[in-house]
């Protein structure tokens, strides 16, 4: 796979930097909500003291509240171990220790960050940290006064990578998807290695973030798990819909599990968490004690939860839940903390995709599902999506082939459009949902979200996907030339051996006309399957030229012939230029950019339908003679 993603380390796992010092870290009172047995709105109207790290001592004893099962929080005793100066920039750490009986086997849970803990009745800071394989309940904590600092910063829609015409915002220079569907060079650099991957001895970090998923086999679960650095957890859905801006939802508490809402339809993905703090009119909340992705200004919806169970584990113990009704977004994803709105929405995406297996008596299978907003995000929900589709209805390990027929809808500055990508690939061995991950598809998703001129706008994304058994491969084994001496103009003869897969070869004879002005050159024939052959397009100017070009593919089912020339040309914004000489080529590089000149072979090319799928590339070189040489030859 999509990542679309996230090919960096899962950014909830980071320890990035805390925003600057504001005036709240010398306040000692702050108007939050307190978890107590008062009606909600006495919760909200009393005040509550917060208590500053360099007040608490090892020894003191407090409670934290949390979700252990169904939707309403529970309190567990806390004691002080002791606290760890500038543990990160700017922050400092409080470790803890619990005696609850119901911790005695899961320890730390994941699925608790951000639950409020409290000593003499004064809000201190969120669970927030753990180990790895812990045998006790032993945590640490994110102080208070870190958190509030992120629900100082307002909702900056101005500010996102969002659709919007002319004004929405692209990130020059992110374009992962530009080596597979243009075929443009990059020079290739070692993986990166995740952090926990560097990690020495036992490291206390950020409790992993549960992703909860339903209507996911384990396979596509894994995938997104994988991708967001989190941990998958078979969860459920919840009865669906939202409550409506500006219209009483939940009301909530410190303490309340809360998800964030990825993916809500006839599959579920959200991650789930804590609240710790609610603002004096409940409208404004913080919670998990850590960054989810760390993206800074965010637009994801949220909603309330419900917790199955908890599921101890001698790795990571983890909270079993499933979201229930959107009640708002996440607007701020920052070091300390998330930041929540309940008066506003985040949009969501509808995906559909439907799977038509090889046997005609049965019915499609038909997936309908909303996806959360992101440059990075989005793709990589889709292709989880389009992997569970495979995954769940084609597991057969059978040798057959899927035709995918996408479908985007999306819409720039210059109006709405549809892009419709057809593609054929073989699985040798059945079905593997994560393949389809990188397909052409999901990279026009990436595209038309991470460019250099503009985000559009998705408005839905259709999939379908036919299964059919066999395997109507060939392989390209040889390639020779039926000819003896070759003129400018000729047409000759190719004899190219095909094999099929697993089966006996066939000759096929392929007529190719040599160029008329190629007298006196080497020219070299390439033949390569219908995929692997890019056209020649100019450089993309506007998204739509940009568009236009991804979509301009050959069939699958295809043999592409091309002869290349010596010469070469260029691709420009404003058109391709065939043939230059390299002086023109020197006065035309941009020699102040950091971006090569595109530049291209002249070739002459011939696209011939085939029946199979076909695989390898081969080539030949040949001297083609002057026709006015031959002619005049005594």
């Amino acid at each position: 796979m999509a990542s679309p993603k996230r090919s960096t380390a899962p950014a909830h796992r980071r320890l990035g930097t805390p925003l600057g010092i504001v005036g709240l870290l010398g306040l000692g009172l702050i108007s939050v909500g307190l978890a107590t047995t008062q009606p909600p709105a006495a919760q909200a109207a009393r005040p509550i003291q917060t208590m500053p790290v360099s007040e608490i001592k090892p020894g003191m004893r407090g409670h934290a509240v949390t979700v252990f099962s169904g939707e309403q929080s529970d309190r567990f005793e806390i004691e002080v171990v002791d606290t760890i100066r500038n543990y990160l920039p700017k922050q400092d750490g409080v470790l803890f220790r619990s005696s609850d009986p119901r911790m005695e086997h899961s320890g730390i849970v994941g699925g608790m960050s951000g639950s409020p803990i409290y000593i003499d009745d004064k809000m201190v800071g969120a669970l927030s940290y753990g180990w790895r394989f812990n045998k006790d309940p032993l945590g640490a904590l994110t102080p208070i006064s870190n958190m509030l600092e992120v629900g100082e910063l307002p909702f900056r829609p101005d500010v996102l990578v969002r659709p919007g015409g002319p004004r929405g915002r692209s990130r020059s220079g992110t374009r992962a998807w530009a080596d597979q569907m243009l075929a443009l060079n990059t020079d290739p650099l070692p993986a990166r290695r995740r952090p926990d991957e560097l990690e020495q001895g036992l490291a206390m970090s950020p409790l992993p973030l549960p992703l909860s998923v339903s209507g996911m086999g384990p396979a596509a679960a894994r995938m997104l798990g994988d991708t967001f650095g989190m941990v998958p957890v078979r969860g459920g859905s919840g009865p669906g819909g939202e409550t409506k801006a500006g219209t009483k939802g939940k009301t909530w508490k410190p303490g309340d599990s809360v998800s964030v809402v990825l993916i809500r339809g006839d599959s579920s993905a959200a991650s789930n968490g804590t609240v710790t703090w609610v603002g004096p009119k409940g409208d404004r909340l913080l919670a998990f004690g850590h960054s989810m992705f760390e993206d800074g200004p965010s637009n994801l919806p949220i909603a309330n939860a419900r917790v199955h169970t908890i599921i101890s584990s001698v790795d990571r113990s983890v909270k079993m839940s499933s979201p229930l009704t959107i009640q708002g977004l996440m607007y701020q994803d920052r070091q300390p903390a998330i930041a929540l709105r309940t008066d506003l929405r985040a949009p969501l995406i509808p995906v559909k995709t439907t799977m038509v297996g090889p046997d005609p008596d049965l019915p499609p299978r038909v997936y309908d599902n909303e996806v959360a907003f992101g440059v990075d995000l989005t793709p990589n929900l889709v292709a989880g999506i389009l992997a569970e589709a495979v995954d769940e209805a084609g597991r057969d390990a059978a040798e057959l082939v899927i035709q995918l027929h996408h479908e985007i809808a999306l819409e720039t500055s210059k109006g709405p459009r549809t892009v419709t990508i057809d593609e054929d690939v073989f699985f040798p061995q059945g079905l593997v949902g994560r393949i389809l991950g990188r397909s052409r598809g999901v990279l026009v998703v990436m595209a038309a979200l991470d460019n250099e001129f503009e985000v559009a706008e998705i408005r839905g994304i259709t999939h379908e996907i036919r299964m059919q058994y066999g395997a109507p491969v060939e392989s390209i084994e040889a390639v020779r030339l039926l000819d003896g001496e070759i003129r400018e103009g000729d047409v000759v003869r190719l004899a190219v051996t095909m094999r099929a897969y697993k089966g006996d070869t066939r000759e096929l004879v392929v007529p190719v006309r040599i160029p008329d002005d190629a007298g006196g050159e080497e020219v070299m024939i390439e033949l390569i399957a219908g995929d692997g052959a890019t056209p020649y397009r100019p450089m993309a100017d506007s998204l739509d030229t940009l568009l236009d070009t991804i979509a301009q593919t050959y069939p699958s089912r295809s043999l592409v012939v091309s002869i290349y020339h010596q010469g070469e040309g260029l691709s420009t914004k404003h058109g391709l230029i065939a043939d230059m000489p390299d002086s023109v080529f020197e006065s035309l590089v941009d020699r102040g950019s950091t971006t090569d000149a595109v530049r291209f072979k002249r070739l002459a090319r011939r696209v011939l339908p085939t029946e199979t799928l076909i695989e390898g590339r081969h080539t030949l070189k040949l001297d083609v003679l002057s026709r006015t040489t031959f002619d005049d030859a005594p």
